[in-house]
């Protein structure tokens, strides 16, 4: 970190050994022990870009907070790129929807997402309460990209080490800067990003992340395809609620009444952006058809 920031803040270059070096001569109460750590695996990368990309969240003590800020990462597999990293307040489906549409609309779409499936994705209710695994499942599997889950957290080695990196970074440079609230820790954080995804090469592959995710798309080896309509953005990343129509033909929803047109069926399908608007539609859409179904009702929150 030292050795970066110097030639990130002053352009001043040293070599990692030459700046611990210096630190362990001079600070030596600073420095921690460490301790070693478990064997690595051997991990195989995808052979082109968007072919997978790993994505997780990290809920840790980032800065002095009621409740812990939570980290949302997506890395590109065979580059290493981190092509979203937001600080959010609470580790919901929603929030991963707008920081995974941030993503779509920036790069593209990706063959396939590779998640936990233990905790956030999995059986464990999340803090919005709603079965995140389903509402993942049912949007990507609309917008056309798999959806795949690591059976362990050392499957998906890439995105774990990249917390375990920020996490050592991240919370001294807040410190350092006196952040404690998301809009500058987020402008912090891609500082950073992009300070990694030029300046870090990887001992593997013997480059940094932009130059892999450039050399893929000189030699055509990319499998993003072209970021959805925004229609259909709208539609499936959103969080979808079951309500019963009123006899009125009026729907009960976030404590007040709303008038919907008529329809056959007595449950309706709400597609809900929080704090934002809501769509009210006669049934989920086929995410094998992604399109929109009738409107029944529209309203801005």
């Amino acid at each position: 970190m030292l050795a970066d920031e110097l030639a990130r803040r002053f352009d001043f270059h040293r070599s990692r050994p030459a700046v611990a070096d210096y630190v362990r001569q001079h600070f030596p109460r600073f420095v921690a022990v460490q301790r070693p750590g478990p064997k690595s695996r051997r991990r195989w990368q995808c052979a082109a870009i968007g072919e997978l990309w790993q994505h997780d969240s990290s809920p840790h003590p980032w800065w002095p907070a009621a409740g812990y800020p939570t980290l949302l990462l997506t890395a590109d597999d065979h580059s290493r790129k981190i092509v979203a990293a937001t600080f959010v307040p609470g580790d919901t489906t929603w929030s991963h929807f707008c920081h995974l549409r941030r993503a779509l609309d920036q790069h593209g779409a990706p063959a396939s997402l590779y998640t936990d499936g233990l905790s956030l994705f999995g059986h464990r209710s999340p803090a919005d309460r709603l079965d995140t695994h389903s509402q993942f499942q049912r949007a990507f599997t609309a917008l056309g990209v798999a959806h795949r889950v690591a059976p362990d957290a050392q499957a998906k080695g890439k995105i774990e080490r990249r917390f375990e990196t920020f996490q050592k970074r991240l919370v001294t440079l807040l410190a350092y800067e006196g952040i404690t609230d998301y809009p500058p820790a987020n402008q912090l954080l891609q500082h950073q990003i992009v300070w990694h995804n030029q300046k870090h090469v990887c001992r593997t592959t013997g480059l940094t992340p932009d130059q892999a995710w450039d050399r893929a798309l000189h030699e055509k080896r990319s499998t993003l395809r072209p970021p959805p309509p925004l229609p259909l953005l709208d539609l499936h990343l959103a969080l979808y609620l079951q309500r019963r129509l009123n006899a009125d033909y009026t729907m009960d929803f976030l404590g007040q009444n709303w008038s919907v047109t008529p329809a056959r069926s007595k449950i309706v399908t709400v597609v809900h952006h929080p704090n934002q608007c809501f769509w009210v539609i006669p049934q989920p859409p086929n995410p094998n058809h992604p399109v929109w179904p009738d409107i029944l009702a529209h309203y801005r929150l």
